[in-house]
């Protein structure tokens, strides 16, 4: 008896650490995709990473000129969205320019409403000149669904089971 309740004090103390962990943790989101990899827009050359999210969607837009000089900080970058089922116009937002290690990259956050195929065009204007990008990109809930975790989650459970198995069988 006595080590049954060590297998299921052991049982306990790992469901008591896994509550205490973030949320983040437990709705990964993955890194974002890319839609679009050193594509010609104009006088521009882009390569563009999403991470379309239901609520908000991020998208990083890297390139350099047709003289191979990075985005600079002054071009107007804008990410036009619109769902392809048409429940609500066409939005626009400005991406604004972050400097990173490798120089720096323009990020637009999109709110989107609801899961699906979005359209989706870049459009990018400088001394330069424009020019543009369009895709269709499928909007997706955040995270990990709760089917999804509880997938994840079983092997774990068969494991458990057989540590409490195995104690108990010792016993005998």
């Amino acid at each position: 008896m006595e080590k049954w309740l060590r297998a299921l004090g052991g049982v306990g103390l790992i469901l008591a650490i896994l509550s205490t962990m973030s949320v983040r943790v437990w709705a990964h989101s993955g890194a974002p995709y890319p839609i679009f990899l050193e594509s010609k827009a104009g006088p521009y050359t882009l390569t563009v990473l999403a991470d379309p999210d239901v609520g908000v969607g991020t998208f990083y837009i890297t390139g350099t000129s047709n003289v191979g000089v990075p985005l600079s900080h002054d071009l107007e970058v804008t990410v036009e969205v619109w769902p392809e089922d048409g429940h609500t116009s066409p939005s626009v937002y400005m991406a604004r320019y972050e400097v990173t290690r490798d120089g720096g990259r323009y990020v637009a956050y999109v709110p989107f409403d609801a899961e699906g195929k979005w359209a989706v065009r870049i459009h990018v204007q400088g001394e330069e000149g424009e020019g543009t990008l369009t895709t269709t990109v499928r909007v997706t809930p955040p995270g990990v669904s709760w089917l999804g975790s509880l997938l994840c989650f079983v092997p774990f459970l068969g494991l458990g089971g057989l540590w409490v198995f195995a104690a108990l069988r010792k016993t005998r």
